[in-house]
């Protein structure tokens, strides 16, 4: 088949949400899918799903997203996923757990327990020991699961269980294993020192391949519920944010991916080089309560409609609320914190509440909260110029959200053609294991093009730059209470200006 006539699938398994989406060979969009994927938060520092919800989910979008197109048309599949969750699987690929969701903080009393030994993890892997590494959640299993650990032929991250079903082939990428925590860094290999002390092998888990590698190849099991022919190729693919931050373009000085999903991450290539080569990124900081935040506040709110507004509804009532929320505040750490800033045991906090406050003022405390929180954050983490902020995930497609981030940063907001980044950026990935496309730099110039640049209002920022300062001072005043009932000492924040 002439690359012309060819279409690229791409599967994005985000925490809430599943997208496929098939693109043409020149980044346009010729069919899509999305349907929400059900969640527990059964508890303060619980969440988890069922995985096989996830592969139903997976496979039904496949299907719609095909809809009347000739399957061989697509010349690779690729797919990205949420991060920092392992699904423990059998020798056939089930999962024999509900997976514990990135969000999940119930290891924070094995990561305690690792603490005489958090320098030298550090040393092994270059990064922090958090709720989020999966060293303290393998720990947790061992001590109140340890049926699954022992009968667990593997141990998958999302995007990589949806191929396994689709392949039966495991693997995953470098930046997917890396989330995990358990990798090298200095060999990129999966350290033995880290799975022995969770009590598992290195060979129950997958090997580590580049993300536009070709796996393997659609099963006719997989072809029979997904729609998808026989012997498609299917690349290794990435997470989520490597995924979205491949499909922005984004490399500094000049611009910073902005991800408003289910959580909020800024981060971008160092260079138009290492953009090309998949190389060096840099990462801002992220919120962990972003559109799950403005979800668990649409239900909360809106429980007696049925069926509940669409988001754009709730966004148009929000609009009777002024800058500011009328004095509310809202401090987005519904499942604590550990995105630059580490406070597992943070809540979440609405201030300042009267017998005035309307409904619109609580939606728009939440979008001022998670936006001036990422703010913090970022500011917090480094003091490199972020550039102009190129805006990918459900929040972009607020304008309203749009507003509010780009008065709280100060910076123009970059709209991209295409707003679902991490979809593009597997179809890149999947572009580049056919020789559709040299490099990732050729294509993010051919498909990546700014649709639309949205200047924030010098008086919107001036407003935003004093609620700003309020927020600050909630903060440090929040987290002096939350060290009283922890005893734990939080870095401070970098003070307004």
């Amino acid at each position: 088949m002439a690359f012309a006539d060819g279409l690229l699938l791409a599967v994005d398994q985000g925490t809430t949400l599943t997208k496929t989406v098939v693109f043409d060979v020149d980044g346009g969009i010729v069919g899509s899918a999305v349907r929400e994927t059900a969640v527990s938060f059964s508890g303060p520092a619980r969440a988890d799903c069922d995985a096989e919800h996830l592969w139903q989910r997976a496979a039904e979008c496949i299907r719609l997203a095909l809809g009347q197109l000739r399957p061989e048309r697509i010349q690779a599949v690729g797919l990205c996923g949420f991060m920092h969750t392992l699904i423990p699987v059998d020798g056939a690929g089930n999962p024999l757990y509900r997976p514990m969701l990135w969000p999940d903080q119930r290891c924070a009393q094995q990561v305690s327990e690792l603490a005489d030994q958090e320098e030298a993890i550090r040393l092994i892997t270059g990064k922090k020991l958090t709720t989020l590494s999966s060293l303290p959640r393998l720990l947790w299993l061992r001590r109140h699961a340890p049926h699954v650990l022992a009968e667990a032929r593997a141990f998958l991250l999302p995007k990589d269980f949806l191929r396994v079903r689709l392949t039966g082939e495991l693997a995953t990428d470098p930046r997917d294993a890396q989330g995990t925590g358990l990798v090298e860094r200095s060999t990129g290999a999966w350290s033995a020192r880290l799975l022995d002390l969770a009590g598992i092998s290195s060979e129950r888990m997958p090997p580590i391949r580049r993300p536009d590698e070709v796996a393997g190849v659609v099963t006719p099991a997989a072809s029979a519920a997904t729609g998808l022919a026989v012997g498609t190729p299917v690349v290794v693919g990435t997470g989520d944010w490597p995924a979205t931050l491949i499909g922005s373009g984004c490399f500094l000085p000049e611009r910073t991916c902005f991800y408003l999903g289910s959580a909020g991450i800024l981060g971008s290539y160092a260079s138009a080089d290492d953009l090309d080569t998949l190389g060096t990124t840099h990462y801002f900081g992220s919120v962990t309560s972003t559109g799950t935040a403005l979800r668990w506040i649409r239900e909360l709110l809106y429980q007696a409609s049925d069926p509940l507004p669409s988001y754009d509804e709730m966004f148009a009532e929000t609009q009777r609320s002024d800058p500011g929320a009328r004095g509310l505040m809202f401090l987005p750490h519904l499942m604590g914190e550990r995105g630059g800033v580490m406070r597992p045991h943070a809540r979440g906090t609405l201030y300042g509440l009267t017998l005035a406050h309307q409904r619109a003022d609580v939606v728009r405390s939440v979008l001022e909260g998670t936006a001036i929180w990422l703010h913090m954050v970022s500011e917090a983490y480094t003091s490199q110029q972020i550039g102009d902020l190129m805006v990918f995930g459900g929040g972009a497609r607020s304008p309203l959200w749009r507003q509010i981030c780009g008065a709280v940063f100060g910076r123009p907001l970059l709209l991209p053609r295409v707003t679902e980044g991490a979809a593009l950026g597997v179809a890149m990935l999947a572009a580049v294991s056919q020789g559709i496309a040299s490099g990732y730099l050729d294509l993010a110039r051919r498909w990546g093009n700014v649709a639309q640049v949205e200047v924030p209002d010098p008086r919107l920022v001036e407003t935003y730059a004093c609620i700003d300062a309020r927020y600050r001072r909630l903060e440090a005043t929040i987290a002096t209470l939350e060290e009283a009932g922890t005893g734990e000492s939080f870095p401070p924040l970098p003070q307004a200006g």
